[in-house]
């Protein structure tokens, strides 16, 4: 029975005692310039979204027009 509980105590000593940091490092040049690429293309791609109201409304009224005659 002691034999057993000692192998029991060496097992958890040795998966619990490992230290070993399971996470990567993080090259931190490499991680900031990749957001700030994502970062641009995202602000490009939404200044590419943004509709002009004027244009907007005389589209509008262009096609109200036309379905008028």
């Amino acid at each position: 029975m002691k034999k057993l509980l000692f192998v029991f105590v060496l097992g958890a000593f040795a998966a619990c005692g490992s230290g070993e940091n399971a996470a990567p490092a993080v090259d931190s040049a490499a991680y900031k310039d990749s957001v700030a690429k994502a970062q641009a293309a995202m602000d490009s791609a939404a200044k590419a979204t943004v509709v002009d109201s004027a244009a907007m409304k005389a589209a509008a009224d262009s096609a109200a027009k036309a379905a008028k005659k």
